[in-house]
């Protein structure tokens, strides 16, 4: 009961340290990962073989495990292991999935539910707090001010972390009585809020867009009943824009929404962010197509591109696209091993014993945000990112969900 106990407290201090301060939960993942290492050994069992978690923990780590392979001969050691630390917590995290099952711990989707509902809550509380008490003259100013990011110090990966928290809400839509389910809407729609909007993220509203049909389909009762809200929800959001374009209304958020969109469609710079991406990704493109079997190296994933930029003033660790980041790296096997481990939260479900189609809506729209995320910015070359890709991949491995 101690250990099942333990057990069910970490995961809750995990998710929440998602929710406002992403790189605490690396203490709880490697105090859960420890304890979890120490139920291992004492329920040990030789002649018992999962092989299934061990296929999902090379699929979730497989981008990482080729990286080293295709550099480790040819880059630094230094130089390997920072190019490489922002992936680490993929390999030690996933190690959670191979260990779980001679664990004997249980997790329940009403739990998951629960625990993410009590996370988006923290970070609302959180959030009030620093906009009552820190003005203008604070340090803590800039933690909710402009673009939110609370205290994971970049809007990205709090908005991909705190989307994957909101999904995770309706873990348990199913099987709640109307009163759980009115809470568990409103605190999802809440998280769609701080992650969408209020951190000034255009790839998570991109997500939140393309993953929108299978949460209608998830939480609504039949097929008929999904298309006239989708059918519907598309009407008003056209009659929303013609009627802010008719009165000439301005809203910071939307006009970023509308210069990306522009700046793609006509190629022209309205917005200097995406302007400098088309570059990175033209540029990875171009580098890619140089050596395209065995890459440059992870170490290199950024300064390949370099001969290829228009603006070479341009300087990041990564392409900000973490496909084109594994193609310039380890060749055209890279970029195969990039999207599969961007898409094991699917794995997972499709993998899991216990499988059904609440792991499988949850999976899908988990796989969004880490498709999208993953192509227009980071996942595996920022810690928290890669932390929350491992740990959700195990939440959907892990949580028993009844249809």
């Amino acid at each position: 009961m101690i250990k099942q106990n333990t057990y069910n407290l970490l995961i809750l201090f995990i998710l929440a340290s998602f929710s406002f301060f992403g790189s605490l939960s690396h203490l709880f993942s490697l105090t859960l990962i420890i304890l979890m290492c120490v139920w291992y050994i004492r329920s040990y069992d030789q002649n018992t073989l999962y092989f299934r978690g061990l296929i999902l923990f090379l699929i979730l780590a497989s981008s990482f495990f080729l990286f080293v392979l295709t550099s480790l001969f040819r880059s630094n050691l230094g130089e390997l292991y920072y190019s490489l630390s922002p992936m680490l917590p993929i390999p030690f995290i996933g190690i959670l999935i191979i260990l779980h099952d001679r664990t004997d711990l249980k997790f329940s989707s009403k739990r998951l539910s629960k625990f993410s509902q009590i996370s988006i809550l923290f970070s609302l509380i959180v959030y009030v707090f620093l906009k009552v008490f820190a003005d203008e003259g604070s340090v803590l100013h800039s933690f909710h001010s402009g673009r939110l990011m609370l205290f994971s110090g970049n809007p990205i990966p709090f908005s991909f972390c705190l989307l994957g928290v909101s999904i995770f809400c309706l873990a348990d839509w199913r099987h709640s009585n109307k009163k759980n389910k009115l809470i568990a809407f409103l605190l999802f729609i809440t998280g769609i809020y701080f992650s969408a909007f209020l951190s000034g993220t255009r790839g998570t509203l991109f997500a939140i867009v393309l993953m929108a049909p299978i949460v209608i389909f998830y939480l609504s009762s039949g097929f008929k009943i999904s298309l006239f809200v989708i059918a519907t929800s598309i009407l008003f959001a056209i009659l929303i824009f013609q009627a802010s374009s008719a009165v000439n209304i301005k809203y910071a958020y939307f006009d970023r929404v509308i210069n990306g969109l522009a700046t793609i469609v006509l190629l022209e710079n309205r917005d200097n962010s995406i302007w400098l991406r088309l570059d990175m990704w033209s540029a990875g493109i171009k580098a890619f197509f140089e050596a395209p079997i065995f890459g440059y190296g992870v170490t290199e994933r950024f300064m390949a591109t370099k001969p290829h930029l228009n603006n070479q003033k341009i300087g990041f660790s990564h392409p900000h696209s973490d496909v084109i980041a594994g193609f310039i790296s380890s060749g055209i096997l890279g970029g195969i091993a990039v999207l599969i481990s961007l898409m094991s939260g699917l794995s997972a479900a499709l993998l899991a014993p216990n499988k059904n189609t609440t792991k499988l809506y949850l999976a899908l729209m988990l796989s969004c945000s880490t498709i999208i995320t993953g192509n227009v910015s980071t996942v595996l070359f920022n810690d928290i990112c890669s932390a929350w890709l491992a740990f959700s991949t195990y939440l959907i491995w892990a949580t028993d969900f009844k249809d």
